[in-house]
């Protein structure tokens, strides 16, 4: 390890030791997270030197597996010292990821991105993807873990070759369902393991169930109860699993709503260098599975620009239609405030200028919100404006300027804005086609 590093790892730690947290503002926070990554840097370096040397002992038959001396002695969860063993793996075939880690300009998450993508790829295709590590490096040191994330997955695919279709028949083989009780909680626990076909289609039809169940908890005339007493998401989503596989909503039965995104180009003559091809979350799907489920799908297109922003869709009324609600999801993933990772589908549709106030239920008025920003918008004293081009200002009870900016997805390749260096590697899609392809619920559910 560097000992000029680690020295200024020690001088960042005695700084972080003297700060008074209670007496800082927002300026003094971040002050705090810059010395925080430095200390955070050659901690996570350390444990991947150590997870090296335990490679190479167990190679030799003198200590167990590298897993296990970071189990047993890093006292850590076995999840997590496996996560840190591939890490060390990575950057074992990635150095210059090593050395970033070391300096705080690439946090751990992003390396756990590259050995995830990495994950599965044949001998050929790994070397191709690892000859990229210079590129990776320099967008991991501009991006976050989630935009670094897609990229490299983006990139697996295209090394890959086979658009995917290897990848996903191993994850059909590899679908199962666990069941435990945890003998402390006596809670019953179900985990399931599915392919992202599968599991588009479940979470589709138990984000609509689940929606369903809190539409009718808060109609008027169901009970007069406190939004304080009733189920939170997970609660509902809970019960409407259980009605799902009971049979219990057999008078009601839904089909399972699979929005999927696809270029035109791609739909009809296959993949090319800007193909758009996965679910509304961004789960990239092969165009073969696509075209399969086109056979039994409505196909109902979205025309977006070359911002990403929808052209045209919908209609007015009091609450967003199911053509509003498609044109949004095929611009938002998430919450439309800024860094929110929750996804589009367990959000509310926020008019920016309020119904009350006449303000119109169009999409140039319309916002995902996850119920956290929701709150905070209307009664956490925090203000949000909507311009034409979709840029939104977030401030701050204070009045400070807390965001301004775009928060379409502008990392999804549907909206065509390619980093520079990824684009050279041809990770990336660019500018979308002239056609969007999106397969709309049977039937509207409850906003």
């Amino acid at each position: 390890m560097d000992v000029a590093l680690v020295s200024k790892a020690k001088a960042a730690l005695d700084e972080l030791a003297a700060t008074d947290f209670g007496q800082c503002d927002r300026a003094g926070l971040d002050a705090a997270m810059a010395k925080w990554r430095t200390v955070q840097g050659v901690n996570d370096a350390f444990r991947i030197a150590i997870g090296r040397r335990g490679r190479q002992l167990a190679a030799e038959g003198r200590s167990e597996c590298a897993e296990d001396v970071l189990s047993d002695h890093g006292r850590c969860s076995t999840r997590d010292a496996r996560a840190a063993a591939e890490r060390e793996q990575a950057c074992a075939a990635m150095p210059t990821f090593e050395d970033a880690v070391a300096t705080g300009s690439v946090s751990s998450g992003h390396v756990d991105a590259l050995a995830a993508a990495a994950h599965g790829l044949s001998d050929t295709a790994r070397a191709e993807f690892e000859s990229h590590a210079d590129t990776l490096r320099r967008h991991a040191e501009t991006h976050g873990v989630d935009d670094f994330t897609r990229e490299c997955r983006n990139l697996a695919r295209l090394v890959a070759g086979d658009d995917g279709e290897s990848r996903l028949a191993e994850q059909r083989r590899q679908r199962h369902v666990k069941r435990w009780v945890d003998k402390v909680t006596g809670m019953h626990h179900l985990h399931a393991a599915l392919d992202p076909e599968a599991s588009a289609k479940l979470n589709s039809a138990l984000d609509a169930a689940t929606r369903a169940r809190r539409h009718h908890e808060r109609f008027p005339g169901a009970g007069d109860a406190p939004d304080s007493q009733l189920p939170t998401w997970d609660q509902d989503c809970a019960d409407a699993l259980i009605e799902l596989v009971t049979g219990a909503r057999t008078v009601d039965r839904r089909v399972p709503d699979v929005a999927v995104h696809v270029d035109l180009r791609t739909l009809l003559d296959g993949l090319h260098e800007h193909s758009l091809c996965e679910t509304s979350d961004g789960t990239r799907l092969p165009v073969s599975t696509v075209r399969r489920l086109c056979c039994e799908a409505e196909i109902f297109p979205v025309v977006l620009n070359g911002d990403g922003a929808v052209l045209d869709a919908g209609r007015s009324q009091r609450l967003a239609n199911r053509e509003q609600r498609r044109a949004l999801r095929a611009m938002y993933r998430t919450c439309g405030h800024d860094g929110c990772d929750v996804p589009f589908d367990q959000c509310e549709i926020h008019h920016v200028v309020p119904w009350e106030r006449l303000g119109p239920t169009d999409l140039a008025n319309l916002l995902p919100l996850c119920a956290f920003h929701h709150h905070m918008v209307h009664e956490g004293g925090w203000s949000l404006q909507l311009q034409a081009d979709r840029t939104i200002t977030l401030t701050r009870p204070d009045g400070t300027v807390h965001f301004h900016g775009s928060t379409i997805d502008r990392t999804n390749p549907r909206h065509g804005v390619p980093p520079p260096e990824l684009a050279l590697a041809g990770a990336r899609a660019g500018p979308p086609a002239d056609g969007r392809v999106d397969r709309p619920p049977e039937r509207s559910p409850p906003d």
